[in-house]
């Protein structure tokens, strides 16, 4: 009989959860991209623009963690060079930083505008 390689399973599943949150965060990014339009040039519209590009950069460290994870689970690590998976990671926490640096101060630049205008 054909037995699971369980170790095969476990990699597929985090790669599948991993690119779903990738693709969602995408997603997200979009629509708060397209939302925009609907809000005209104002400050929410700058607010929600600026979050996009955050959560896009976030969502590019999700697809690199996926592809270290991968490389890492999957056993291909010991044929790679040692400088890639610690490219794959150095970049993966640059794209972290980067975007939830830009989400941050995106939600404070609005939320100082926000304040201004109610004094």
């Amino acid at each position: 009989m054909y037995g699971i390689d369980q170790q095969r399973l476990l990699t597929v599943i985090v790669e599948a959860g991993s690119f779903i949150a990738a693709f969602a965060a995408i997603a997200a990014g979009v629509v708060m991209a397209q939302l925009t339009k609907k809000f005209g040039t104002g400050i929410l519209a700058s607010g929600f623009k600026t979050n996009s590009w955050g959560v896009v950069f976030i969502a590019l460290g999700i697809i690199t963690d996926a592809a270290s994870s991968y490389l890492i689970v999957s056993g291909n690590s010991s044929l790679l060079p040692e400088i890639v998976l610690i490219t794959l990671l150095l970049a993966k926490e640059a794209f972290f930083v980067i975007g939830t640096y830009i989400i941050v101060i995106g939600n404070k630049k609005t939320g100082d505008k926000l304040e201004s205008l109610m004094k």
